[in-house]
């Protein structure tokens, strides 16, 4: 049998997934479950013929590969919504003053409040309301900002 046929047999997920971008974790999950430090077709598939006592251990990895691939695939789909969503959001709201005069009433706002804040006496100064203030207003003010410019996940909406 030549190298691969073996654990293919017994795993298919994982022996389809060797050569691909993802073998290299099956190797691995395949290989920790055997206790063998190294990961390779040859080493897991000589363990195998010469321990078959350890095709179950192989068949837990099977079952650990398939659920990380399904939750990264499901990973993947929730981003792709989220991507559609943001894009979304950007069109239908491209034309309304809504969130416009928001986004400047927010950033007017914002740097009013920095200019009476620095020009006030410090003693009068609560340092860990304005802390809170500032922290609060610059975080909107962020979020507006990757509204309408994009966010720094590269989107290009």
């Amino acid at each position: 049998m030549k190298f691969g046929g073996l654990l293919k047999a017994l795993a298919p997920t994982i022996g389809n997934a060797v050569g691909g971008p993802m073998g290299g974790m099956a190797l691995k999950m395949v290989a920790s479950k055997l206790g063998v430090p190294e990961a390779s077709i040859e080493k897991v598939e000589q363990i195998l013929e010469d321990e078959p006592e350890k095709v179950s251990l192989v068949k837990e990895a099977e079952k650990e590969f398939a659920d990380k691939i399904r939750e990264l695939e499901i990973n993947l789909e929730s981003f792709k919504v989220e991507t559609e969503d943001r894009q979304d959001a950007r069109i239908t709201f491209s034309n309304d003053i809504t969130s416009k005069i928001f986004a400047i009433i927010s950033l007017v706002g914002f740097i009013g409040y920095i200019f009476m804040v620095t020009l006030m006496p410090p003693d009068s100064n609560d340092n860990a309301i304005i802390n809170l203030i500032i922290g609060y207003l610059g975080g909107l003010v962020s979020g507006i900002s990757a509204f309408f410019f994009g966010s720094n996940q590269n989107s290009k909406g």
